[in-house]
């Protein structure tokens, strides 16, 4: 049996992911100053992601696209605004730079929230951690520092996410390389 690494991701639109980027180069240069050395995401591979699956079989991400399309069918897309950086784990060295995602009602949380119930009727075990919708920019090899000095409430733009995605992740020595295994498209249409 072949097992994959995967996960399920919001993508945001290409403008946001470019503003993203350019926050991260601020952090970069802050990293920089602190002496930090620090694994940035590229831009390509930034995301939301809604749930990692870890190591799964093969097969199983066929039935897991089937459940995301049913299940997405006509749900409207969702504004978010990408605002504020921050640091994985709080109160501890930062190992994960992160720049925040939000939405009006919690909506990136509910989608995680609904993506959760329907993955754990396959029998995917149930994430114990909080959801904290966000991008990951960077991974932490050594040092400490504050990356985030003055960033915690910057404006990165607002925008509408449209796809939801399955991803399989290879993991190389360049870095993650993701592979989508399904796109479902989210509506603009709001329900009724």
């Amino acid at each position: 049996m072949i097992r994959i690494r995967a996960f399920v991701a919001l993508n945001l639109p290409v403008e946001l992911i470019r503003e993203a980027a350019a926050l991260q180069a601020r952090l970069r240069e802050a990293a920089k100053t602190a002496g930090m050395r620090v694994g940035w995401v590229p831009a390509a591979n930034m995301h939301v992601t809604l749930k990692f699956l870890g190591e799964i079989p093969e097969e199983l991400s066929l039935a897991i696209g089937e459940v995301l399309a049913k299940n997405l069918a006509g749900r409207a897309a969702l504004p978010v605004t990408v605002k504020g950086a921050g640091t994985f784990p709080e109160g501890a060295p930062p190992r994960v730079v992160w720049i925040g995602v939000h939405s009006a009602d919690d909506a990136v949380c509910a989608l995680a929230a609904d993506v959760e119930t329907w993955l754990e009727d396959l029998g995917l075990a149930k994430e114990s951690r909080p959801f904290h919708p966000h991008l990951t920019v960077g991974r932490v090899k050594e040092g400490t520092g504050d990356l985030v000095g003055g960033l915690e409430n910057e404006l990165v733009g607002d925008g509408l996410a449209q796809e939801v995605v399955l991803y399989k992740s290879m993991l190389q020595r360049a870095g993650a390389e993701y592979t989508p295994l399904c796109r479902v498209p989210l509506g603009s249409r709001t329900s009724k």
